[in-house]
């Protein structure tokens, strides 16, 4: 299901892509999804199809509505472009937005858009529960940029981002690189322009320049692990516990607290989720309550969603039990932690 997702999300960049440089463009898009790297690329392209360099100073604008409001954007919308055959304008920050008046107008905009106008919506997840979530979807271009999966959407993607550079790395490589420094797109790249760089622009990529090259970020894999415990994926949260302990600089004793600090932070968040959610509480109050940006807590209330209440009060139970085993020295830590895991995802991946 998630594979798919994920496929279906780049078809739709795809075709995105491949209507905007024949010249076709929606008067309306929303560009959806974490997937923050490839949603900005998709963006620039856009901007580069729509509206000649020497003149996108009067005609390109970007307008945030975290004040609450969309009219400085439907205003922008409704002006003609200067010197140009379009303008394009981008709101971002608008997910929050349920003010009937402010959707009243939205809604009657997009009932009929000014067609010399690109009028685009980005935001990183959207809460498909609010009323602005349902116009956009019903009215608008949808853009899809989920995050590319581990196995195969991630591998893929850095395999033909070092093949555009002029090198080469076979899936295997590139699936050791994806192991080792997690989906983040960004990062990803990042590495993999060290890598080109390292073997001088040409030739192959394989494990041993990674190995020599990339560097194991330790907030990167605790972020992995508690990711994969919040997703109940058994399998994937081993892999990264095996990752982390297999640093020979750390201190067992000294990185399973901090692990278990980790895993103890994401299950209280997750509780204070699930409760304020109970509620009927908006995303920011949620937000504010569990310490995250409004953009990043909608995904993770999605998450926390498919997690029962029972579950995560057993799962606490288990944390305090795992930390006083450690300052114990009831075995070594690094079984404590995997006996941890296996019992907080009982059922594999979710």
């Amino acid at each position: 299901m998630r594979r798919q997702k994920a496929e279906d999300a780049l078809e739709s960049q795809r075709e995105f892509s491949r209507r905007i440089k024949s010249g076709r463009f929606a008067p309306l898009y929303l560009l959806d999804g974490a997937e923050e790297m490839l949603r900005t690329r998709a963006l620039e392209e856009l901007i580069a199809a729509a509206v000649d360099a020497s003149v996108r100073d009067f005609n390109v604008s970007r307008v945030s509505a975290a004040g609450g409001s969309l009219n400085e954007a439907l205003v922008l919308a409704a002006q003609l472009p200067m010197i140009s055959e379009r303008r394009v304008v981008i709101v971002t920050d608008f997910e929050a937005i349920s003010d009937e008046r402010q959707l009243e107008r939205l809604k009657d905009y997009l009932r009929r858009p000014v067609e010399s106008t690109v009028l685009v919506f980005v935001s990183p997840g959207l809460d498909k529960r609010r009323t602005i979530a349902t116009m956009l979807g019903k009215t608008c271009e949808v853009v899809r940029f989920d995050p590319l999966d581990e196995r195969d959407g991630a591998p893929r993607w850095v395999a033909d981002y070092v093949s555009r550079q002029g090198a080469m790395m076979d899936r295997a490589a590139a699936a050791y690189l994806v192991g080792t420094v997690g989906t983040d797109l960004r990062r990803l790249s990042n590495e993999a322009d060290k890598l080109v760089s390292y073997i001088g622009g040409r030739g192959r990529i394989t494990r041993t320049e990674i190995e020599e090259v990339v560097r194991h970020s330790r907030e990167h894999s605790n972020f992995e692990l508690t990711d994969a415990v919040l997703d109940g994926d058994r399998r994937r949260a081993l892999v990264v516990l095996d990752r982390i302990f297999a640093n020979p600089s750390e201190n067992p004793g000294t990185l399973a607290i901090m692990i278990l600090g980790a895993i103890g932070a994401t299950y209280r968040k997750m509780l204070a989720s699930k409760e304020l959610m109970r509620q009927n509480a908006p995303n920011d109050e949620v937000a504010r309550a569990v310490g995250m940006p409004p953009f990043l807590v909608t995904k993770f209330n999605e998450r926390v969603r498919r997690v029962d209440m029972e579950r995560i009060v057993r799962g606490m139970a288990r944390i305090a039990d795992a930390d006083i085993a450690l300052k114990s020295s009831m075995g070594t830590p690094r079984l404590q932690l995997e006996l941890l895991v296996i019992e907080l995802c009982p059922d594999g991946a979710v």
